[in-house]
């Protein structure tokens, strides 16, 4: 089926060399003949469509688009400026050749990023975050939603390229993003449509956005093509200890960077807890912990323990202790209560679950409400809490009763870009994270 022509068709002629070789659109307005190039028009995006069928079509409709965009990059009279302030970006710089050369427009990706979004819902956020990182993070981003596996193996595939002029700079950066609808058994073998498509001299990240099947050997193939991996321990099913403990083995099989959303999400509550001890009189006192209260948010019948865990975990990790009993049901309770031992003595540990608040937009199940920490030595006794209200955070510290210390927060917004953004930005092992995740098994029994 023939596309319509773009809209900076000026002729019949035009419209039909277009038709014939796909859809090209141009964001900004044509400019008058005495007018600056489009080329040079700060904030003006150019964007380019093809459809796919397979591996080897897509392969070959992206080299066509390619060059479309290398041969208007030619013609529309990119500007020595702009070619210099690319070749001054070292992730830009990298993938040219010179600065006159016409593919400055081609060769601007820093990354493959691989998505796997296997729900409507996903699929939308995850198309949400590609499009807020376009700018920050010119990358090839292949998104692969399988549908109806029991359906006829078939390949559908849509594919985009689109090049923004820096408005601050003049500089061009391009995006591709290529969403591909693998159906019945060809949604089997995820990791044969990815293999051809990565840019092979570049890191390749997997962010699978819902629950994560640890352990299955589609994910385990589809990782091996890639460098590091992004997933949400939010999102883990049941109460997360299975998912837990597969990441665990993961991590200490080291061979890859794992990246966890739900990790991130923690930021503020360890910023703020470990920010109250910058007070002198509190610093000592890290050395005399007695017990540590969680209240987890669970609005139905099973508590997902694994953001709790991996702060737990933190916490163990942070002051050196080791496991000494692994939660357990209380008798006669909700709460599950284990402990930590500093080699002299045992510190307990709780994890306590609250009912939702009622709220419209209630905080996820798993999500922390509050964090308390019992501390002191002799008769003096120390407390340190962070608890969260709707959005924000609240952190004080008491010392025999008198408040010494406060500190407080707001949480991001519930949107993965920032958290995506976040590991791009930070590729490579973070041995904090994988130190928590270890303790956080190992107190859940695993």
């Amino acid at each position: 089926m023939a596309d319509a022509p773009g809209r900076h068709d000026t002729g019949p002629a035009e419209a039909r060399a277009r038709a014939a070789t796909g859809r090209r659109r141009s964001r900004a307005a044509a400019p008058p003949d005495d007018s600056p190039t489009l080329a040079t028009i700060p904030g003006a995006q150019f964007h380019w469509d093809a459809r796919a069928s397979s591996v080897e079509e897509i392969e070959s409709e992206l080299a066509r688009i390619w060059g479309l965009a290398a041969h208007e990059a030619e013609t529309s009279g990119l500007t020595t400026a702009a070619a210099a302030e690319a070749l001054g970006d070292r992730r830009v710089a990298r993938r040219m050749d010179h600065a006159g050369d016409v593919r400055v427009r081609a060769r601007t990706s820093v990354l493959t990023l691989v998505v796997v979004a296997g729900r409507p819902e996903t699929l939308e956020r995850a198309l949400a975050a590609i499009g807020a990182l376009a700018g920050r993070h010119p990358s090839r981003a292949l998104i692969l939603a399988p549908a109806d596996p029991d359906g006829p193996a078939a390949l559908d595939a849509r594919l985009s390229l689109e090049c923004t002029i820096r408005p601050t700079s003049m500089a061009e950066t391009c995006a591709e993003r290529i969403l591909v609808q693998p159906r019945g058994e060809t949604a089997q073998h995820l990791a044969g449509i990815v293999t051809p498509l990565l840019i092979h001299d570049l890191p390749a990240v997997l962010w699978w956005t819902d629950d994560p099947p640890l352990g299955s050997p589609q994910l385990r193939e589809l990782a091996e093509t890639c460098d590091e991996l992004l997933l949400d321990s939010g999102t883990f099913r049941d109460d997360g200890r299975e998912r837990l403990e597969a990441l665990a083995a993961m991590i200490a099989g080291g061979r890859h960077a794992i990246h966890d959303i739900g990790w991130m999400r923690l930021n503020l509550w360890r910023e703020l807890l470990g920010g109250l001890f910058d007070h002198p009189l509190l610093a000592p006192e890290l050395g005399s912990l007695r017990s540590v209260r969680l209240d987890v948010l669970r609005p139905g019948t099973t508590m997902r323990l694994s953001k709790a865990a991996c702060f737990a975990g933190w916490l163990a990790s942070a002051l050196r202790l080791e496991v000494a009993r692994p939660l357990a049901p209380k008798r006669n309770s909700e709460t599950l209560a284990g402990a930590w031992t500093d080699g002299r003595r045992e510190i307990t540990v709780e994890f306590r679950p609250v009912p939702t608040a009622g709220a419209v937009a209630a905080p996820a199940n798993g999500s922390l409400q509050r964090v308390e920490l019992e501390l002191g030595r002799g008769r003096r006794v120390v407390r340190a809490r962070v608890t969260r209200q709707s959005d924000h955070l609240l952190a004080t510290a008491d010392w025999d009763g008198g408040e010494v210390a406060r500190r407080a927060g707001t949480l991001e917004p519930f949107d993965e870009a920032p958290y995506v953004a976040e590991t791009l930005d930070r590729l490579g092992r973070d041995r904090i994270f994988e130190d928590s995740v270890a303790q956080a098994a190992r107190l859940l029994g695993s």
